[in-house]
């Protein structure tokens, strides 16, 4: 979870409320029109750890939005959505995650209606606020930038979530429909206040961004093992004599965030090699603070943790790498979408050929 939790968490009580009884729906959106990375696996892991407190998780495929996004065709997204996206939710996080398409009920005429009323009681520059976190790279936002967050705050209402779930980019949007569903809107669907909580957002691999149109930022699920070893080598890593914190106090290390974000809390505790120049042998530390504290004073080499990290994912995804393996029609569609995307401008050259290599395994060698 993000911290401050009062901040990120909307609210404690409610939520603590909510654990006492009855069996919620609780729910993350995601805009399928790329590949799963671990920026995508901090949330997935959310929707599996509310499964096992007894919710009713749904992954939202969000395919309108995407279509608002420019993204892709609807038909190739919904393609995506129900092959590729939700075989990895399934593998890595729960059979129990319902999978959803946005599109099943986010084009009825009811809903459309009730945007057209929320269209009414939220200003252009609120919806414009909530949604700049996510499109901050957007100088001119289009007026479908504006619809985003509005759809956003009535696909609550309209799966019935209790406790929506996303990353901090999110919070803006959650508040927005907080407080418009506080006031009387009327609607055609049943309106309460929703709870939501919030989770850290994973730095890029390459100490920047992640993103899904920059394959050397994440690593995708589906990656080979040779190339979840060759982006962790590659990847920003400060020793830790330096600075792991950037000026608003988020922590700018991949490999730090993903033992913090990933692994440690999944593991419990990992054992890795000390540092030759701590006297060697192993070390063990069962909490963030532990790893972040011996790798500050030395007892950690870089090296070693990027090793350790890419081990450990190439293991955490074995089993899904198989299953994409032995029906390659899984993975296809997103190969498809992305070949969509780089025809449209979305990927260089150079981005493109990393897209390849990743589907080689999958379609072999003679992609383009």
């Amino acid at each position: 979870m993000a911290e401050p939790l009062d901040e990120f968490v909307m609210t404690l009580d409610e939520i603590k409320e909510l654990l006492k009884a009855g069996r919620h729906n609780t729910y993350v959106g995601y805009e399928p029109s790329g590949p799963i990375h671990l920026g995508t696996l901090i949330t997935l892991y959310k929707l599996k750890d509310m499964v096992d407190a007894g919710f009713h998780a749904i992954a939202l495929m969000a395919d309108i939005h995407a279509i608002l996004n420019l993204k892709g065709p609807r038909e190739l997204i919904e393609e995506v959505s129900m092959t590729y996206w939700k075989t990895v939710f399934h593998e890595l996080g729960s059979p129990e995650i319902e999978i959803r398409l946005g599109s099943s009920f986010e084009l009825s005429p009811d809903y459309v209606l009730d945007l057209l009323s929320l269209s009414q009681r939220v200003t252009a520059r609120r919806a414009w606020r909530a949604m700049s976190m996510i499109a901050r790279e957007q100088e001119d936002p289009l007026v479908s930038h504006h619809i985003y967050p509005l759809m956003q705050a009535l696909d609550i209402l309209y799966l019935r979530v209790k406790v929506a779930i996303g990353g901090t980019d999110q919070r803006k949007i959650h508040a927005l429909a907080r407080d418009v569903f506080s006031t009387n809107v009327p609607l055609r669907v049943e309106r309460y206040v929703p709870s939501a909580i919030h989770t850290p957002l994973l730095t890029g691999l390459t100490g920047g961004k992640m993103s899904s149109s920059i394959p050397k930022s994440h690593i995708a699920v589906h990656d080979p093992p040779e190339i979840i070893r060759e982006k962790i080598r590659h990847a920003y890593c400060p020793p830790g004599t330096e600075d792991q914190y950037d000026e608003e106090g988020r922590l700018k290390n991949p490999i730090l965030g993903i033992m913090r974000y990933l692994i440690l809390p999944r593991s419990g505790s990992v054992v890795l090699p000390r540092a030759k120049a701590a006297g060697g042998g192993e070390i063990e530390v069962s909490s963030y603070e532990e790893l972040e504290d011996s790798y500050r004073r030395g007892e950690i080499h870089p090296l070693d943790l990027k090793n350790f990290v890419a081990e450990y994912l190439v293991e955490e995804f074995a089993g899904l790498r198989d299953k994409l393996m032995s029906d390659s029609g899984l993975i296809e569609p997103l190969y498809r979408l992305q070949k969509w995307q780089k025809e449209r401008g979305l990927f260089g050259d150079l981005e493109w050929r990393e897209v390849l290599r990743s589907y080689h395994p999958y379609l072999g060698e003679s992609i383009s």
